[in-house]
Order: structure tokens, then sequence, then C-alpha cells
């Protein structure tokens, strides 16, 4: 068995074992509180199946690192301070993504978790509880519920676009302009709330692109194998160099697409024609 499926196992066995705690917690949430502002929730179930994914994992890869959205340090498992080395692996925990979704009923959110080595996400796994509908990738490819998935190779006019873009801080007049071409250009758009789910959509074939600017390594960790491994480009980049990055879980941007003509149109929509330009010229880097 490779590295990848065990990590891979890891990160789905730690997912299930949230999931009876959050479907029961999604019915009653309780007290909402907030990081930055009300656009920012977090309830007391985000901090608590965080605290159990983590626990779940290091019992099974306890010399590892967990990168998670409730802590935002580095967590070991005894606690200490450590470098991870090139050959560590680094988890992204989401324990839920699509909080304000869970907090107002409705059910679109799901656990994120994610395993790298050297900066790239070698293992992912995305979990709707409430719906039994576990996404997974690792060396062998993506499924959905042990089903292979496969992105979608037709054009922005003829699917569906995802988007959380733009959000309550990234809402100028330029940035509506943007929306408005998105609008334009796709079958429809929709903004369904997770970043995550996402991009296990596009990885499923629900929908064809997604992006999203300024966001958090654990929102986008575990769909970046997701739709990779289901033959579908994603593409890490910030907002003034004129190349993409390879560390992606790390990249504040992202365009993640079927096929290279949908995701060069979602870069034109962000008017970042230098990287749709270079995309059509050289191909999807890492491909």
């Amino acid at each position: 068995m490779s590295f990848s499926i065990q990590l891979a196992d890891i990160a789905e066995q730690a997912a299930r074992s949230v999931g009876g705690y959050l479907t029961d917690a999604f019915i009653t949430p309780g007290k909402v509180d907030f990081k930055v502002d009300f656009h920012d929730v977090v309830t007391v179930h985000d901090k608590e199946s965080q605290r159990r994914i983590v626990a779940a994992i290091f019992r099974e890869l306890p010399d590892s690192f967990v990168v998670g959205e409730e802590s935002h340090e580095l967590l070991s498992a005894d606690g200490s301070e450590h470098t991870p080395g090139p050959d560590d692996v680094v988890w992204y925990v989401d324990p839920i993504d699509g909080t304000s979704n869970f907090a107002a009923g409705f059910d679109h959110w799901c656990v994120s978790i994610a395993a790298a080595r050297r900066g790239k996400v070698v293992a992912s796994v995305i979990y709707q509880p409430t719906l039994g509908a576990l996404y997974r990738a690792d060396s062998r490819g993506t499924t959905l519920n042990g089903v292979p998935t496969a992105v979608l190779t037709s054009p922005l006019s003829e699917n569906l676009v995802a988007t959380q873009y733009p959000s309550s801080r990234l809402a100028d007049p330029t940035t509506m302009a943007q929306l408005a071409r998105l609008i334009g250009a796709a079958r429809g758009v929709r903004r369904p709330g997770s970043t995550a789910l996402a991009l296990a959509e596009v990885a499923a074939g629900h929908f064809v692109a997604s992006f999203n600017r300024h966001t958090h390594p654990w929102d986008v960790a575990a769909g970046i194998l997701l739709v990779q491994q289901a033959g579908g480009l994603y593409l890490g980049f910030n907002d003034s160099e004129s190349h993409f990055l390879t560390e992606l879980p790390t990249a504040p941007n992202f365009v993640a697409a079927g096929n290279l003509e949908a995701a060069a149109q979602c870069l034109r929509i962000l008017d970042r024609d230098d990287l749709a330009d270079l995309l059509l010229a050289e191909g999807a880097p890492n491909a």
C-alpha cells in the first residue's frame, strides 16, 4: 500500500470520527461567536471537532504536524515547537468548512482534511456527514463514496461555476464588475458558502470551475488533490507576480477548473490576462 493511500485512510477515519457528533450538533448548533466581524462565524463545534480530528490523526501518525483553522499555529503531538523537515507530513484541517451555513441550518458544509509533504498535497478527504458523501483523493485517483470521479471538459457557457468571490471584504467596484462578467460568461453561478465543497464538486463534475482570492491553506488543501486527481487543474497565484505558485496550499488565490480553456477564462474574469496567456502558451504547471 502506498503512503498516499495510508494517509488518505487516516484522513477518512478522522473525518468519519466526528460525523455523528457534527450531525447531531447541526440540528441544534447553539451559540454563535465571531472571529473578525459578523461575517466570520465560529461555533463551539468547530473547536471540539478539530480537537477530536487532531487527536485521531496523532494516534495514527504521532510524528506529523497539524495546521487547523481553529488554531492557525503548527501543532505537534507533544505540544512542543518543531520545524517540519522535508519528509514530514503536515495536515491541514478545517473541522467545519461552511460554518455560517452550519450555524444557520443550511445543509452545505463539510469536514476537510489534507496531508502534504514537500509542499504538495498527497492525500485528502472532504466529508459531508449529513449526506454520507465522502470525497477522497490519493495516488489512485479521486472518488465519491468509492466511485471514481472526473472533471468537466466543456466550456463555462455550458456549465455552472462556483465561487465565494467577492467576499464582504472584497466588494469594491472592480470585484463587482468581475462578478458581473462571470455571470455573463457561465451558464450559472453559485455562491454555496464552502470553498472546500466547491472544489470537491469541480472534481466530481458538478461545476466546471471555481475560484477565489485571499483564501487560507485549510480552505483549499483537500480540494487541490481532489481536482488534480480527477483530471483537472488547480492554479495558485498571488496578486502581484505573473507566474503560478508551486506551494499550492499556501497560495492566496486560486482557479480550479476541468480544462485549460475554462481556467483561462476564469483568470481573464479576474483581470489576470497575463496568467491566462501563460497557461494557454505553456500549459498547467506541475501537470
